[in-house]
């Protein structure tokens, strides 16, 4: 699929006064060393999550899920938010280039599931960026114009507090190592039916 717009940026776009109180929510939540798929491998993926679904965090994300749909030329169909990841990455930990696309669609029998693949993709910057270092946020594509033709993009700005960036969950992106401090962040996934 070749798109106009990898992604879209909201730049602070989430008040200091909000992400403390989604803050608060998440660090209220048990958090374990994070998986991927069904097995531990830190070679790809070493930092901590928990999960977090309270109604209030998706009427003030949501808005900007759309706005991103829309405005990114994208417009793809989607109807659910899955229970939002708040992610924990202390220093040394990272998560390297993976997709949040599964390569089938759901078979959770919940009907809001059921046969439905993640479209959207959104991460929440939770921590003031003079609190850690590193973590850059990066993103993979092919650019049929560039002689290498495989582009690495760092989102410039991506670390301010309240940034939101979405994306396609099929894109190819990666959160660097954290070399000190701490970065939270909340991350979600907006379902619907497969691309036809």
């Amino acid at each position: 699929m070749m798109l106009e717009n990898n992604y879209y940026f909201f730049k602070k776009a989430i008040p200091i006064e909000a992400c403390e109180k989604i803050l608060k929510a998440c660090r209220t939540r048990i958090t374990k060393k994070a998986k991927v798929s069904t097995h531990k491998i830190s070679s790809v993926r070493n930092c901590k999550v928990g999960w977090v679904q309270e109604p209030w965090i998706y009427d003030i994300i949501n808005p900007f899920i759309h706005t991103a749909n829309k405005n990114a030329g994208w417009n793809f169909q989607w109807d659910w938010n899955e229970t939002s990841q708040f992610t924990i990455y202390n220093k040394s930990h990272y998560y390297g280039w993976h997709t949040d696309q599964h390569p089938n669609p759901f078979e959770d029998p919940n009907q809001k599931f059921k046969g439905k693949i993640r479209k959207l993709s959104l991460t929440l910057q939770l921590t003031d960026k003079s609190k850690y270092k590193g973590g850059d946020f990066q993103f993979r594509w092919i650019d049929p114009h560039k002689k290498d033709l495989i582009e690495v993009k760092t989102v410039k700005d991506a670390k301010d507090m309240g940034t939101i960036i979405i994306f396609p969950s099929f894109m190819w992106h990666q959160v660097m190592p954290i070399t000190k401090g701490r970065r939270e962040s909340l991350v979600n996934w907006s379902i619907g039916e497969p691309f036809k």
